[in-house]
């Protein structure tokens, strides 16, 4: 597992959602970023927990194709369920996993650390 394909496919979901967001101006208030942000940061201690299990499960290329479905239908069905600021939400959780990976690579380029996550 790389760092840059995990990148490559947050980004796929993020620039089609982002451009809705664009597209539908939700109100940006604090509430659904931060919804966004913390959903991103649990979502990703939560999978620490069982590490090496998530990363076997993320090898799978079926795994990722069905994540990415996923994450693009959950994101319209939450914008039919509660409005495009629900587009917010998923721009700012996306958007810190994308910003999380950048600190992960730079510690790991600064710090010599071999191990690939």
């Amino acid at each position: 597992m790389t760092r840059r394909r995990d990148a490559a496919l947050a980004g796929s979901v993020l620039v089609p959602v982002a451009a809705a967001a664009v597209l539908l101006r939700p109100p940006v208030t604090a509430e659904p970023v931060f919804v966004g942000v913390v959903g991103a940061l649990a979502l990703e201690i939560a999978l620490s927990v069982r590490a090496s299990a998530v990363r076997r499960l993320w090898e799978r290329r079926g795994v990722r194709v069905a994540s990415v479905a996923l994450a693009v239908v959950g994101t319209a069905l939450g914008v039919a369920a509660f409005g495009p600021a629900s587009l917010l939400a998923a721009t700012a959780g996306l958007s810190t996993y994308l910003l999380l990976l950048a600190v992960v690579e730079l510690g790991s380029r600064l710090f010599g650390s071999e191990r690939r996550s």
